[in-house]
């Protein structure tokens, strides 16, 4: 791997687990990855000229929750071909086991989703210069980045070279696409919403992993109605392999 490495990191939800008072369904976190410095240059004209031509102002930022459908889908489809990988990790909270760490922290919750996906990446990400969306003030951010350079960088792979905090009114247009990209991701878990297919399918050609985790469903079972009773208590539930290789128990 190029020890030129970008990584736009940004996260769509929340750490929170009140989900019956407002809380996600799931916390997602993504990080889009340029091997080389001239990719994410070509890929930033491709935003700013979108930009232009869209007849924005050259303050307008692109937010994924800030835009209507259309505008999504043409954000997508300018970048869609362009030199990035994705990487992404889904927190389905229902999936979480009750007694876990991850639901009584929320700081921990965020922090140890974000160092599964910097950390278990096969050595598809090393030495690289991390972008994280905020102030470098904030006590919060500085623990978190502490926190992701103890976790992820060993005596033989150092995962993380370099930490950038960057404003919000710097107007990154690469911390924008993590934002687009991320918030797309995201929006294929909520199936109450019509376009929760779209833009994930736009953005496939860039998706190298998209990892859920938590704990297996047990795939439902359909019993026979001339089943009796006891043949009903016998009736097999699925075996590991139902439940996907890409769950981890937690």
């Amino acid at each position: 791997m190029s020890a030129r490495q970008l990584v736009y990191m940004d996260e769509s939800g929340d750490a929170g687990f009140k989900l019956d008072r407002g809380s996600s369904p799931a916390l997602v976190i993504a990080g889009v990855i340029f091997d080389d410095p001239a990719d994410a240059q070509a890929t930033a004209d491709r935003i700013e000229l979108l930009r232009v031509q869209s007849g924005r102002s050259s303050r307008y930022q692109f937010h994924f929750t800030d835009m209507d459908r259309r505008s999504r889908e043409d954000f997508f489809r300018a970048v869609r071909l362009f030199p990035f990988r994705v990487r992404a990790i889904v927190m389905a909270k229902d999936r979480i086991y009750p007694d876990s760490m991850l639901r009584r922290r929320g700081d921990y919750s965020y922090s140890y989703t974000a160092k599964m996906l910097l950390k278990h990446t096969f050595g598809m990400v090393e030495e690289a210069k991390l972008f994280v969306d905020g102030e470098a003030g904030r006590q919060s951010l500085r623990e978190m980045v502490s926190y992701l350079r103890r976790e992820c960088n060993t005596p033989g792979l150092r995962v993380i070279r370099e930490v950038r905090f960057v404003p919000k009114r710097e107007g990154n247009v690469l911390l924008q696409l993590a934002d687009m990209v991320t918030s797309g991701i995201a929006r294929s878990y909520r199936t109450d919403k019509s376009d929760h297919r779209v833009y994930r399918e736009l953005i496939q050609p860039r998706l190298e992993d998209v990892w859920e985790f938590g704990h297996p469903k047990k795939p439902e079972v359909r019993r026979p109605r001339d089943l009796s009773c006891h043949q009903q208590a016998r009736a097999p539930f699925g075996d590991s392999s139902d439940y996907g290789a890409s769950v981890v128990s937690l």
